[in-house]
């Protein structure tokens, strides 16, 4: 989370810089960025782990079949 936080406090500096027309924009948004960081993380980390369970759950059916196979 601190290494999200750090990214997206470097995005809004490099934006503030490179848009000097949206500055205001930036400075208003950036709180309510850094306080929709933890559930944009916490989805992305709870996507990440189905897509690992699926995985395992296949190589799982997979072992079954073949312990069957052999019998």
């Amino acid at each position: 989370m601190l290494k999200g936080g750090l990214v997206l406090a470097v995005l809004i500096a490099v934006a503030y810089a490179m848009l000097p027309i949206a500055r205001q924009w930036i400075l208003a948004a950036s709180p309510f960025l850094f306080f929709l960081i933890c559930p944009l993380m916490m989805l992305f980390m709870m996507k990440g782990m189905q897509s690992c369970h699926g995985e395992h759950k296949s190589k799982q059916e997979e072992s079954t079949q073949d312990s069957r196979v052999e019998r």
